[in-house]
Formats: structure tokens, C-alpha cells, sequence
């Protein structure tokens, strides 16, 4: 499981919270049902630094809890779901700090630790650097009509991190992906709609609403079956067809000897809604 460490806080470009004068954030854990919310707290433009470690606690409890079939994660307040890391502290500190080209990133879903259970972003105003890294992260964005997303490191001398050059061009078209990567330009959420990083654009007051809709007609489904779709999607994208189909057989297989499977069956047979135990 992972834990905070001061590793983490440095991959997220913070610094150790309550130390070298990073503000403290943090991360509310809100259960409804099989859904969990975290809402991610610090000032106005909420600097992800201030929360990485907890956020990686939190969706290490997420990923452990029977109960919890989907999370969703969003910004406090209006403004913003993530401003990304603290440009201000690195320029005062001389640099972003050049680390070991030989040490990994510390695992977590950001850098690439699997999480079949489902992630969904809530993205309330400004999306910006490790904030847009930890929405492409998720599985479904759903976007504020004053949402904004960004990549900006090119712009500060560097290229960006945390999977954003790995994921963007597999969640958008290359060109569209190479532009936000190569100019470090800011969207609108409308053009994140028209280039498909996020799939639906409401109103702020409605964004909530509208996520846990979403998240509900995730968790109505068996979660076994749901994960190992997940799971077949993101595989899939590094394999052939053939071996793609191959893996699908043997998740459908072993999903189909499940209890919810049975009960999914009978449900239908007895025209109700079925009861799903992730067993």
C-alpha cells in the first residue's frame, strides 16, 4: 500500500507538507453508497504538492474498500480542480530540481501503479500541470463550462511528466495532443469536448450532480466484471487484436464463473433488478 513520504511530495513538485513552507491541503473522503468522493482542498489555486501524499492514502483506501465500486475526484470550491504544481516555490528555490535519472517515480496511479477500479474526474475551473496529469490519470473527465486544461512545462524549459506525454495522445488525436504538449496552450472546456479529453460539458452548479449520475450508473453494474473491463481496455492498447481477443476469452471465462454473473441471469429471467455482491 502506499503511504506519504517526502519521495512522493517531490514527484508531485510540492515540497513535505507543513515543512519548507508549502500551504497544507487536504484531501475530504466523502462515501455515498458504493461511491466514494475526494475533494481535494488547499488555497484558491489549489497546488497539487499540497495533497499528493494523501490523495495516493486515499485512493490506496478506495482501492482496498469491498464496498466502494467507483470514485470520483474533484476540486474544492469553483475555481479549480488542480493548478498544478508550485512554480513559484521552484523559481525560488533556483529550479524544479533535477533528481536521479535512475530512480523511478514512486509508484502510485499517477506514474502508472494499476487501479482497476474505476476513476472519474470532476473538473471544476482550472486544470493545469499535474493537475491535468492526474485528470488524464482518470478514466472519464467530465468538465465544468469554466474548466480549463493545460500542460504549460514546455513553456518553463522542461518537458512534462506523470505520464502526460504517454496518455494524452492515447486519450486525443495525436495532432491535437502534440499541440497542447509542444505549445503548453490552455483549452477551453469546450475545445477539450470538440477534441474528446473530457465527454460532456454542463454547468458548474450541475457538474456534482452529473458525475455522481455517471458514477451511479457505474456501481449498478456487477464491479467484478466492471474492473475487468477496465482492465481489458487498458491492456488491450498495448497488445495486438488477436491477443487482445485471446484475453478477453479468458477474463470472460473466469468472470462468468461468478456469483454476480448467476445473479445477473437470474434478475433478467425474473424480470427485476439484480443484487450484486462483488462476489
Amino acid at each position: 500500500m502506499l503511504r506519504p513520504s517526502r519521495d512522493r511530495d517531490r514527484a508531485w513538485g510540492g515540497a513535505d507538507r507543513g515543512g519548507r513552507g508549502e500551504p497544507m491541503g487536504q484531501v475530504h473522503y466523502d462515501k455515498q453508497g458504493r461511491i466514494v468522493v475526494l475533494t481535494m482542498e488547499g488555497d484558491t489555486d489549489l497546488n497539487i504538492g499540497m495533497v499528493g501524499p494523501e490523495l495516493y492514502a486515499r485512493l490506496d483506501e478506495y482501492a482496498a474498500d469491498d464496498e466502494l465500486w467507483c470514485c470520483i475526484i474533484t476540486g474544492a470550491g469553483q475555481r479549480a480542480f488542480s493548478a498544478g504544481g508550485n512554480l513559484q516555490r521552484m523559481a525560488a528555490a533556483g529550479g524544479p530540481g533535477r533528481g536521479s535519472v535512475w530512480d523511478p517515480p514512486p509508484p502510485n496511479v499517477i506514474t502508472g501503479q494499476p487501479l482497476w477500479k474505476p476513476l472519474i474526474a470532476a473538473v471544476n475551473g482550472y486544470c493545469v500541470g499535474a493537475g491535468c496529469m492526474l485528470a488524464l490519470a482518470c478514466d472519464i473527465r467530465i468538465a465544468s463550462e469554466n474548466a480549463e486544461f493545460g500542460i504549460p512545462e514546455i513553456q518553463y524549459g522542461f518537458p512534462p511528466g506523470l505520464g502526460a506525454p504517454q496518455r494524452l495522445p492515447r486519450t486525443i488525436a495525436l495532432g491535437p495532443a502534440l499541440e497542447m504538449l509542444l505549445t503548453g496552450d490552455r483549452i477551453s472546456a469546450q475545445q477539450a469536448l470538440q477534441w474528446a479529453l473530457v465527454n460532456r460539458v454542463v454547468p458548474q452548479a450541475a457538474l456534482m450532480d452529473e458525475a455522481l449520475r455517471l458514477a451511479g450508473r457505474i456501481v449498478a453494474n456487477p464491479p467484478l466484471a466492471v474492473r475487468a473491463t477496465k482492465e481489458l481496455v487498458y491492456r488491450g492498447l498495448e497488445m495486438s487484436v488477436v491477443d487482445g481477443i485471446r484475453m478477453s476469452g479468458l477474463f470472460g471465462t473466469l468472470s462468468r464463473d461468478t456469483e454476480d454473473a448467476r445473479e445477473g441471469l437470474r434478475a433478467f429471467k425474473e424480470k427485476r433488478k439484480p443484487e450484486f455482491q462483488g462476489r
